[in-house]
């Protein structure tokens, strides 16, 4: 991989939340050409993403439950 291709790939990787020690065991492992290590790396951040991903959405969740319980009782009275 050349120079360019790799600091679009850190780039890429930055952008997606990925640590710097992430990055760099990506561009290594690429270079010893361990392409389904890089790929289990992708898909353990994927998973890590998704899982906060669902937290957060639980917490949204809980927050229009109270607005949506809020405006139930303002009519109500």
């Amino acid at each position: 991989m050349r120079e360019r291709e790799k600091e679009a790939v850190r780039e890429n990787l930055r952008d997606a939340g990925c640590p710097s020690e992430a990055i760099e065991k990506f561009i290594r492992l690429g270079e010893e050409e361990k392409t389904a290590e890089q790929a289990a790396l992708l898909a353990e951040h994927r998973t890590a993403l998704l899982r906060g991903l669902h937290e957060n959405q639980r917490k949204i969740d809980c927050l229009d439950f109270l607005a949506f319980k809020m405006t139930k009782a303002a009519k109500a009275r």
